[in-house]
């Protein structure tokens, strides 16, 4: 085997290394394609649903195979605050319908953060994992994830006014055969 220099390998090396961050970069591309295409779905659903003028977040709740929905924050055209839940099939596509976008202004209703020191009330002292908006028993509300001690736990409250919704529900620690 012939010496082929320290210059060449160090070629060789970092031809390999490339080739491995753009072989990682295709695959996290694939992977992402479905979340990212529903999303701008929701997003386009939402600016025709709700004159949406311009959007500050977005956010994806899925609670069971029935409320499946893309959440849309943002201000209508005239610059009202809104939030608009576009709602999805279980295959990604958006759903139709009745229910399928409900548009509402945030004005008087429950924020991210007051959902979260609800949750101190349920569970004193639980650290919140997040606060998404979303859907419970067909009622439009703030999904809260938290960690109480050891335990993980589901708290909803409604999105007019801050009513529990459900729980909270444990979720096991471990799973059992």
């Amino acid at each position: 085997m012939r010496n082929l220099g320290t210059g060449k390998w160090i070629a060789i090396i970092i031809t390999i290394v490339g080739l491995i961050i753009l072989g990682v970069n295709q695959f996290y591309i694939h992977v992402m394609a479905k979340p990212w295409s529903q999303e701008q779905a929701a997003l386009e659903i939402a600016q025709q649903n709700a004159k949406l003028a311009s959007v500050t977040h977005s956010y994806k709740s899925v609670w069971n195979d029935t409320s499946i929905y893309w959440v849309i924050e943002g201000n209508n055209d005239q610059q009202q605050p809104m939030m608009v839940w576009v709602k999805f099939n279980q295959d990604g596509t958006p759903a139709t319908g009745i229910n399928a976008v409900h548009a509402e202004p945030t004005a008087g209703t429950i924020t991210q953060q007051r959902a979260g020191e609800l949750v101190q009330k349920d569970l004193p002292g639980a650290e919140i994992v997040r606060a998404v908006p979303g859907s419970f028993n067909g009622k439009y509300a703030w999904q809260v994830f938290a960690k109480s001690g050891e335990h993980y736990y589901y708290v909803f409250y409604n999105f007019r006014d801050g009513s529990k919704l459900g729980g909270p529900m444990q979720l096991p620690n471990t799973l059992s055969p």
